[in-house]
């Protein structure tokens, strides 16, 4: 069976290279979430085509207003299904929404360019490859009649750019989705990720008094103010980077927390203008022995002591984002037969490790569901300029997720 999905794979690649292609040509940029219509009426076509029933669910206006979603698309997600009669589903999610291109490519973003094993477009890597190679695996087990013992599910989801909470979020948590297994993107070649760090982003604002540039006295300058409270959460940053997990990670230094300041950051209304109003952003990721709340008050107390400290100004923290961090449940078989496959495939034993990143798989997770992630893979320039998937790692993850599906029972 495996000589048999190999050689088929290999033969028909220009299919998934033309596959890949065409979904690299529907710009769906988020936000604010375009094109989202014509991805879904793309993708249930060739769902059809391969055998799987469909089915449409648009995320109500309520849910996005809940979590800020304004403009673009309505939100669709399809699922689709491959009955095979049996107890258990194993499902695997893709999210097909892409981050926007900067003006600094090389090529068209949204023309796919294949230069010799690589395709270049926006959303190539992350993750329209990987919607390419389940789809031609399960085309690949159709064609050479391999019938999987398995239900086979299927997922595509909006949004995993900004959160995730209004695509696949929204469907398990209105349980419009079923799994007994699941996968999603994660590592590539011997690499499977297992899960990821929590996630806590914060909004601080930092207020002062505006006054006149020439009489900066009359005045208190958030700014100012600011990089001294930067001071202070540096030291909290130091404290951090000493804590390690016990979990598997890929890179040593994936092993401690992160602490980002500054990835947003505004202020000021005019050169000759003392700011009275500067704010800026942290990006706090957590190891799996860490908590949210735990996190979120180790903030506030730095906060808490800079406002006893500086009564003419005012220090607010608003948390605009949290997610707890994700580690699956094991399932001995599910894991093995995954293990196996990818050796089968890499020739290498396959590394078990938490991905730094959180993932639309953290949703099947919280719900106790054992969960893997896998990809396609280019040159880890997910979000970069020049993005691009190598067409045999394409190949290759068609292989992978065809042999899961046709040996988990």
């Amino acid at each position: 069976m495996k000589d048999k999905l190999k050689n088929y794979l290999e033969k028909n690649k220009e299919s998934a290279i033309d596959l890949i292609s065409r979904l690299i040509e529907i710009p769906t940029v988020n936000p604010p979430g375009e094109n989202y219509e014509n991805m879904v009426c793309f993708l249930e076509k060739e769902c059809r085509k391969i055998g799987l029933s469909t089915k449409k669910h648009i995320t109500p206006r309520h849910v996005l207003d809940k979590f800020g979603i304004k403009g673009g698309s309505a939100r669709i997600s399809l699922v689709a299904d491959l009955d095979a009669g049996a107890n258990k589903t194993f499902h695997v999610n893709s999210h097909y929404d892409v981050v926007p291109a900067t003006d600094k490519w090389k090529t068209d973003p949204f023309k796919a360019i294949v230069k010799g094993n690589k395709i270049y477009g926006r959303g190539s890597e992350d993750m329209k490859g990987n919607i390419a190679s389940v789809l031609f695996a399960l085309k690949a087990l159709k064609d050479c009649r391999i019938k999987p013992r398995i239900n086979i599910q299927l997922s595509f989801t909006p949004d995993e750019e900004i959160g995730g909470r209004t695509g696949l979020g929204y469907l398990v948590s209105k349980g419009l989705v079923r799994a007994d297994y699941a996968m999603s993107e994660g590592y590539s070649g011997n690499y499977i990720s297992t899960g990821n760090k929590g996630v806590l982003w914060a909004e601080i604002e930092v207020i002062g008094k505006s006054a006149h540039g020439s009489m900066p006295y009359k005045g208190v300058n958030s700014f100012e103010r600011m990089n001294m409270l930067v001071k202070e959460l540096e030291k909290l940053k130091t404290k951090i980077l000493k804590r390690k997990t016990r979990y598997n990670m890929r890179n040593a230094i994936f092993k401690s927390p992160s602490f980002v300041m500054g990835g947003l950051l505004e202020g000021g209304v005019k050169v000759n203008v003392v700011p009275g109003l500067t704010k800026f952003s942290i990006d706090r990721r957590l190891i799996p022995e860490e908590s949210i709340e735990t996190a979120k008050k180790e903030i506030k107390d730095v906060v808490k002591k800079f406002n006893a400290r500086y009564k003419d100004s005012k220090v607010n923290v608003k948390f605009v984002s949290q997610g707890s961090p994700a580690i699956s449940r094991k399932d001995s078989a599910f894991f093995k037969i995954a293990g196996d496959s990818i050796k089968s495939v890499t020739g290498k034993k396959a590394n078990f490790s938490v991905m730094p990143g959180a993932t639309d798989m953290r949703y099947f997770i919280w719900k106790g569901v054992p969960a893997l992630g896998y990809s396609a893979s280019g040159g880890e320039k997910w979000h970069g300029d020049d993005e691009f998937v190598c067409i045999g790692s394409l190949i290759d993850t068609a292989r992978v997720f065809a042999l899961i599906m046709s040996r988990l029972s």
